[in-house]
Order: structure tokens, then C-alpha cells, then sequence
């Protein structure tokens, strides 16, 4: 615009005085015309600028994908039978994430990974985020022995029962959506017993199937590999459903929503299953308990629940080598977890 105007008073400068006198009011008159166009053109994209908006934010020069897409593109691909769209809201100046399954709609608020309702934003920090960092194939389990004097400390500060009290807990706001799990009540509608591994064991019905697979493969795998045939026929029980807490938390166990199961072996083949059982018998060096010392399914049979979307809790910092639990989306977000 700036370009016309200088033009045009280029052009009028050669001119005569007689000529411009003659046209000085058509020349101001349009002068006029395109100042009222800038200003006007000027006004209009400061309204849509600052203008408050539902939908998503704006990029402004964003590099790559942000954190919540990424986040996003995990979760679907974990649950593609739920849709999972967002939205920004400015009035909390956060995303809102919109979980559909069937005709049933969830909004929770992203709170830098959390997923958690609009009353639990001013409490955030109490909860750990959804997707966070495991240690996972191909990475070894990390031998006691190496541990140093600092990660040893730490790691009992860490399973201290002060520790555990205080520490962020799983949000599963994200979980009672895609599960209907927000009760005792809702959770109980979804229970089901099933055969697993030759044991009657009761779950969520979404993770039926699931474990149906595992099963097909244990199998497959037990005729060739004496180690899985092995663990099959050392299976005492498997527990799965049971409403509790985590122990020395506040948090809810995915045992509570159907989501995990306990594989407990005779006589736990003499072996150690659990930390916090030693920690109880009074052992403080529980964190150094060679890995040799503790009782754990083959490698084979852990790939395989990997495989279906169920973490092992043998990876934990606080171990529990006999615990399944399906989180796919721990799997699969490893990479942004790291």
C-alpha cells in the first residue's frame, strides 16, 4: 500500500500547477479512500489477533511435533477404538482433551501430561504423568552390583514409606473414560472371570482378548523352549481384579480397574518376587538383592506380554516380578518418555 501512495504522488508531481489545481479535490478524495482501506485492514486483523478463540492454539515457527501431539499420536495408536481429539482453552490457557467412546464424551484438561478433570488442575502436582519412562527392551535390567553409593541411597529414599506417601501418584482420569472404572460400582459392571495359563482369574472385560493372545503364544512357545514350559507348570496362582490401593500410597492399582495380574509361582521357586515383602522382613539392602536371587518369568514370556501392550513390573525402580499390567501406551511412548 505504501508502494500506491508514493506512486501516485510521483505521478502527480509532473503535473502543472493548472492540472493540479484542476484535480486537487479528486486526488485528496481518493488519498482519503485508501487511508481509510490501511486503517481499516490495520483494525480488522488486530480484532482477529486478539480476539479470544476455542480451537486449537496457534504454531508460531513450532519445530517438529510438540509434546502433546506427540502424546496424542501415542494414545490413539494405544487405543484406536477410542477418539481422542483437542481443543485449546484459553480461558485456562490449556488444552482440553476430548475422550469419546461410544456415545459417551470425557474432557479432561492435558495439565502437562496428567489428563486430569478441571476440579484436579489447582492439585496437579500430586500426580505423575501419563506417559512416563521404563526401562525396556532392549535395555537389560541394571545389576545391583554396579550400583554406586549415591544411587543406592537414592533408591531407598525412593522406597521409603515417607517417600511413597508423598509422592506423585498415577492420574487415572484418562483410564475411568476409556475403562468406565470411576467406582467400585462402574469397575464391578466390567469384571469377568476367564481362563489364563490353566487359571481362573477375573479382569476388566477389555483385556480378555488381550490376554487370549498372550495365552496363544506362552503355549506356542512352551514347546520348544524348556524355560516356558517350565514357568507354565511352576504357576500357583494368578490373581488379577482386587479394589486396593497402592501399598504406603494414595494411589489406585490397576489391579482396582481390572487392568493387572499377579503371577505367583509354588514356593516362589526360593527366590525373591517382591521388594517391598524383603524391605518388610527389615532388609534395607532390598535394591541390592542380586538379579540371580529374584524369582522372574522367562525372557520370552515378558517379551511376549510387551508385545501385547502389558508392562512388567520387574522394570521398576520398586520391582514386582510378578506383576502384568496393560499400559500400550508406555510401550509405545517410550521414545518421548526419555
Amino acid at each position: 500500500m505504501r508502494y500506491l501512495y508514493r506512486t501516485m504522488l510521483d505521478n502527480d508531481q509532473g503535473k502543472n500547477k493548472e492540472e493540479e489545481a484542476q484535480n486537487s479535490s479528486p486526488n485528496s478524495s481518493r488519498l482519503v479512500k485508501i487511508a481509510f482501506g490501511f486503517a481499516a485492514g490495520l483494525a480488522l486483523i488486530i480484532i482477529y489477533l486478539l480476539a479470544p478463540r476455542s480451537g486449537p492454539a496457534p504454531r508460531i515457527l513450532a519445530e517438529g511435533p510438540s509434546r502433546i501431539e506427540q502424546e496424542l499420536s501415542v494414545l490413539r495408536s494405544a487405543y484406536p477404538g477410542i477418539k481422542i481429539e483437542n481443543t485449546f482453552d484459553p480461558a485456562i490457557s490449556d488444552w482440553k482433551i476430548h475422550i469419546t467412546k461410544d456415545d459417551t464424551i470425557v474432557e479432561l484438561y492435558w495439565a502437562e501430561g496428567r489428563y486430569l478433570p478441571a476440579n484436579l488442575l489447582g492439585s496437579k502436582e500430586k500426580y505423575r504423568k501419563l506417559i512416563f519412562y521404563i526401562p525396556y527392551i532392549p535395555k537389560k535390567l541394571a545389576d545391583p552390583a554396579t550400583f554406586s553409593d549415591a544411587q543406592i541411597e537414592e533408591i531407598r529414599a525412593f522406597g521409603s514409606s515417607e517417600s511413597r506417601e508423598t509422592a506423585p501418584v498415577s492420574a487415572t482420569s484418562f483410564f475411568e473414560a476409556i475403562y468406565d472404572t470411576s467406582t467400585r460400582k462402574d469397575v464391578e459392571r466390567h469384571i469377568t472371570k476367564t481362563m489364563f495359563l490353566g487359571k481362573q482369574v477375573s479382569v476388566h472385560e477389555n483385556i480378555v482378548e488381550l490376554l487370549a493372545r498372550v495365552e496363544e503364544q506362552i503355549l506356542a512357545a512352551a514347546q520348544t523352549d524348556d524355560a516356558v514350559k517350565a514357568f507354565m507348570e511352576s504357576i500357583s496362582s494368578i490373581d488379577g481384579y482386587s479394589w486396593r490401593q497402592i501399598r504406603d500410597t494414595n494411589g489406585i492399582s490397576f489391579h482396582s480397574m481390572g487392568l493387572a495380574i499377579d503371577i505367583l509361582p509354588r514356593s516362589w521357586q526360593n527366590k525373591i518376587i517382591y521388594w517391598n515383602w524383603e524391605k518388610n522382613k527389615g532388609n534395607e539392602n532390598w535394591m541390592l538383592i542380586p538379579l540371580s536371587e529374584r524369582w522372574m518369568p522367562p525372557k520370552r514370556v515378558i517379551d511376549i506380554f510387551e508385545k501385547e501392550g502389558f508392562v512388567w513390573g520387574g522394570r521398576w525402580t520398586v520391582w514386582d516380578n510378578m506383576h502384568f499390567e496393560y499400559r500400550p501406551e508406555l510401550i509405545l511412548g517410550r521414545r518421548i518418555a526419555e
